[in-house]
């Protein structure tokens, strides 16, 4: 067992007592990444463990943390406050600061006992998750992939500015360093057969994604100057002259389409336009590739769908036509045109950026059954084709979409691999959301806290090269970002065997997470609950813990920082000045989580000193009456302390005037 795995476990806690309850951001990512846990140890400035928690799901958090869609971000209940958690950007801060800090990132050496083989056509994310997963199990995956170098669509789609390839390699490179084998520049069905690998190895994956760019049926379309979207970005990515002018076309509205454009604004230095079908508010591409494009001089005409190209033997401009509606009453995609409001857009290049496609021509006839569209024959829940001992997994059977759900079809595949060569494994249970975060609460109860923006090149700048854009957040503002969680689900648990129903813990909460009802205390809402801890400080039969930063969690802490002695200074997860520099440190959500009892450990555990740092009066800290909580837990320490003549001084609490960033408080 490796080191990191073991700290992996050390982390896994159930949420408000049940293992199927969990935080909106956790169930909405497709890999199902313990969001909450890692940002939890961003804001500690623990970045190694944050990574170890990435990876239990992500096999390319590196890659990920810069390009996903973050649909996590979306369920936040952040930002049903002001705005979500930049919760992608901080496994980019994680990994970033185990690099800044030295620290070996060594990837598990699993154990191949099961002796099986499986071969993976393809090296895109679902081929690499299901080769990293199978490996856990202890089966050894080799990908078979026709490019040069691994990574797929990655690194033949994705560019530089957003994806650097040094760090593609680095994920990798960790995959292959678990045992994996890669076969670069091999293509299936020409420099191998699809029944020789049939026929080799215990089973095959398909995760061939999407190779081949679709057309247009319009008239011009073999005009010279007219190029597809995928081989331009492989010409590009490649380092090679994509032939393009300098007034480029883009036909397209989706994510593809933007990263065309962008590209060809670089390599050509001249005019880039964007055509799409979509109004403004319905472009399939995320908001922010929207953004990022306008930003860097690219032109967008919606709601204008491609008529002819226009040229002698080469391109000199689009005709478009009025795009009255994108889709029917039922939804779907049906485009209709008003065929005499015309207008032309000049041009000496039109790249056509309108979708993907899977190249299935490596199918044999006898293999794996296609429909009548070419498509695979599959079964969802199996990940299994109509040939045994092959299956498929990513967007050659979901179709476009983003790398994060390719990952998860990978992963689910690697399981039902597992399950068809023997192993006893099972599909782990969809885990359930916790509620909304309650109007009282978002709206008088949680201060205001400002997202920290993702530092990125000036527009005007950046379209000179393909460097990255964003620059990273820096460890500090990192930090603070991740501070801003609201910890949902990871609050109050109590003990029924212990409660004596005193409904303290009622009156005391400041949001009303406890009910009671005619026996005595009724349970804990963990959609309420902001894990603050007062009731935990002042529940006097000692029932109520908290799921994160639990008392004996504090205890441990408190007990290793002070094995050589020495002070001992409490402060919050927000980087601030500290009051006293040479202590050994213990941070938490909040100081309004200390109790007499814990300040009185400290002592206990062999600190000569105790300080206690809270932020500044004219902030509301973390959360409300966190204050006045941490000020009570402090006096009455003092007072046990004075009743046992020994001096109250050993216990200091001092204001913080200035935090090491800005923005207020947390919550």
């Amino acid at each position: 067992m490796s080191e990191n795995q073991s700290i992996t476990r050390s982390f896994a806690r159930p949420v408000s007592g049940d293992d199927n309850l969990r935080p909106p951001c956790e169930v909405a990512c497709p890999i199902h990444t313990d969001a909450q846990r890692y940002v939890q140890l961003v804001a500690e400035g623990r970045p190694a463990e944050a990574l170890v928690v990435i990876r239990e799901t992500n096999p390319l958090p590196q890659v990920i943390g810069r390009i996903c869609a973050h649909p996590c971000e979306e369920q936040c209940r952040r930002g049903q406050v002001d705005e979500a958690i930049a919760i992608c950007n901080l496994k980019r801060v994680a990994a970033d600061g185990v690099k800044a800090a030295g620290l070996a990132d060594t990837p598990p050496q699993p154990d191949y006992a099961t002796g099986k083989r499986v071969a993976i056509i393809g090296s895109g994310p679902s081929g690499l998750a299901a080769a990293h997963d199978l490996a856990l199990l202890g089966i050894r995956s080799v990908i078979f992939e026709k490019q040069p170098q691994a990574g797929g669509f990655l690194r033949t789609g994705i560019l530089e500015y957003r994806l650097p390839k040094a760090i593609l390699d680095e994920d990798i490179d960790y995959i292959t360093a678990m045992g994996v084998e890669f076969r670069t520049g091999v293509a299936v069905g020409s420099d191998i057969g699809f029944d020789e690998l049939a026929e080799e190895y215990d089973a095959v994956l398909i995760a061939v994604g999407l190779s081949l760019s679709r057309s247009l049926p319009i008239e011009g379309v073999d005009l010279e100057g007219v190029l597809l979207a995928v081989p331009f970005l492989e010409d590009v990515n490649a380092g090679r002259d994509p032939g393009i002018g300098r007034e480029i076309i883009v036909i397209g509205g989706g994510n593809v389409a933007i990263d065309v454009a962008r590209s060809a604004r670089r390599v050509s230095g001249g005019k880039v336009t964007m055509v799409c079908l979509e109004a403004d508010y319905e472009m399939p591409a995320h908001d922010w590739e929207i953004r990022d494009a306008r930003e860097e001089g690219i032109e967008i005409i919606c709601s204008q769908g491609p008529n002819r190209i226009i040229g002698g033997e080469r391109v000199e401009g689009l005709e478009l036509k009025k795009c009255e509606s994108v889709f029917d009453e039922q939804g779907r995609f049906a485009p209709s045109f008003c065929e005499t409001e015309l207008q032309t857009v000049t041009g000496d290049t039109v790249i056509i950026a309108i979708g993907q496609m899977s190249d299935m021509s490596f199918i044999p006839e006898a293999g794996p059954r296609l429909d009548e569209r070419g498509l695979l024959v599959f079964d969802w829940h199996r990940r299994a084709t109509t040939m045994d001992g092959v299956f498929a997994s990513g967007e050659v059977v979901t179709g476009p979409g983003a790398a994060v759900n390719a990952l998860a079809g990978g992963k689910r595949a690697a399981i039902s691999i597992a399950r068809y060569l023997g192993l006893d494994v099972d599909y782990p249970a969809e885990p359930e959301a916790i509620g909304e975060l309650p109007q009282h609460v978002r709206d008088y109860q949680v201060s205001q806290a400002p997202r920290r923006r993702m530092p990125a090149r000036d527009g005007a700048e950046r379209i000179k090269d393909f460097e990255e854009v964003e620059l990273g957040l820096a460890e500090v503002d990192g930090r603070c970002e991740a501070a801003r969680c609201l910890l949902c689900g990871s609050g109050a648990r109590y003990s029924q065997l212990k409660c004596v129903s005193c409904l303290t813990c009622v009156r005391v909460c400041p949001y009303g997470a406890p009910w009671a009802d005619k026996d005595g205390l009724g349970g804990i809402d963990p959609a309420v609950c902001q894990a603050c801890g007062i009731c935990y400080t002042q529940c006097p039969a000692r029932a109520i813990d908290l799921v994160v930063r639990s008392e004996a969690d504090i205890t441990s802490e408190i007990e290793a920082a002070l094995a050589d002695g020495g002070a001992l200074e409490f402060g919050c997860w927000f980087p601030q000045t500290r009051v006293a520099p040479d202590a050994a440190a213990v941070m938490l959500p909040c100081t309004a989580r200390l109790s007499p009892g814990l300040l009185l450990k400290a002592l206990e555990a062999g600190a000569d000193k105790v300080y206690v740092a809270v932020c500044s009066e004219d902030d509301d800290g973390r959360f409300i009456t966190g204050h006045r909580q941490t000020r009570a837990a402090v006096d009455e320490a003092r007072a046990v302390l004075e009743e046992i003549e020994m001096d109250p001084e050993l216990i200091q609490l001092s204001v913080v005037g200035e935090k090491k960033c800005a923005g207020g408080a947390a919550r």
